[in-house]
């Protein structure tokens, strides 16, 4: 049977470099990046990588609790999974990367902000449950092209761990197994507030989905974790998939890709990695996503205008892809080795499944 596992991380690895490159046009303050021109502003590279992120996050976290439905385990393996990693790269944001960037516009670290107001200690602690709420350290950022966030990628973490907490709640109530119909009604029903909410000015549905900018995130995940549901009785083979594709290109090429998008990368990433055989040690992409965006701020202060944008991504996958080896095997691994091992159910990923 095919490695399913290993070609789903480096599918991750695909959405997040897709994440880097986007954002490395904004932070490189160098034109528009292709997807969004060939879109016409409908979307780009980052948005399509996230909401993949969050399309097989559900269909594997499903995957997770329906493997092992036990509240408190399933609680201690996702902590262990997003925190350490989390809490260790806000420390080496804060307290390597910024002053770093302070000694590249300053030459001297001598007047840093490491431990006051808005300071690098302020950033750890202010960041530390998830919550962002402190963007940068200081006004070390005020040379650089984008001066918002050093390290902007993080926000999308906190959805992730209230998506979490709804696979608990759809497994507690049976709708990952018995309640299947159930789960689909509550996929239509999202799904409606995620397309309605496309119109400017338009405020409809519950408040935890109306009022985040996360909407579409939600989206994907409960399509993914339908796709799992459901794995046996939805089959697209390779034309299906090169069908959805083409009339998904056609539509970000003229209009209305965001309609299907959560559906149509939910299937084009699922269904198409489905059946790779690939095999990867190392799963870096969750390093990758995290440790990208504050990479590029520092490499845009070291290289920025000497060399192309070209040359500058080229500069953030390598030295991001190291930053994010290290990350997997001396902070993040350790800690999956205390996640209790459980058995895996022989049909979880079937071939066309």
């Amino acid at each position: 049977m095919p490695n399913h596992k290993n070609a789903f991380d480096l599918l991750r690895v695909i959405f997040a470099i897709m994440v880097l490159i986007s954002h490395g046009y904004m932070i490189f303050g160098t034109g528009t990046e292709p997807l969004q021109v060939f879109s016409k502003g409908q979307t780009n590279l980052s948005e399509i990588g996230v909401m993949g992120f969050f399309s097989l996050s559900g269909y594997l976290i499903a995957a997770s609790f329906d493997r092992s439905p036990h509240i408190l385990r399933f609680t201690r393996n996702r902590f262990l999974r997003l925190f350490p990693g989390y809490w260790v790269c806000l420390i080496i944001t804060a307290f390597i990367i910024a002053p770093a960037i302070f000694y590249i516009n300053n030459k001297t670290v001598v007047g840093f902000n490491f431990w006051n107001t808005d300071s690098s200690f302020s950033f750890v602690y202010k960041n530390v449950f998830l919550s962002m709420r402190q963007w940068s350290v200081g006004n070390i950022l005020q040379n650089s092209p984008y001066k918002e966030s050093l390290n902007g990628s993080l926000w999308s973490l906190l959805p992730e761990a209230l998506c979490y907490t709804l696979t608990l709640f759809l497994g507690f109530f049976g709708l990952l197994n018995k309640n299947k119909q159930a789960l689909l009604l509550l996929f239509i029903l999202v799904y409606i507030v995620y397309v309605v909410n496309l119109y400017p000015g338009t405020s409809f549905g519950p408040t935890f989905l109306t009022l985040s900018n996360a909407r579409k995130l939600y989206t994907c995940y409960v399509c993914g974790t339908c796709l799992y549901v459901f794995r046996n009785e939805i089959f697209i083979d390779g034309k299906g998939q090169l069908f959805i594709f083409l009339a998904s290109m056609a539509l970000i090429k003229f209009g209305g890709f965001l309609m299907i998008a959560p559906i149509a990368i939910a299937i084009l990433g699922i269904k198409g990695f489905s059946n790779f055989q690939v095999s990867l040690k190392y799963d870096i992409s969750y390093g990758l996503y995290i440790y990208a965006f504050p990479m590029q701020q520092l490499l845009s202060r070291v290289f920025n205008p000497t060399i192309s944008i070209i040359w500058y991504l080229a500069a953030c996958i390598a030295l991001t892809g190291i930053v994010a080896l290290l990350s997997f095997v001396w902070i993040e691994q350790p800690f999956l080795r205390l996640k209790q091992e459980s058995s895996v159910k022989p049909d979880l990923l079937k071939t066309g499944a």
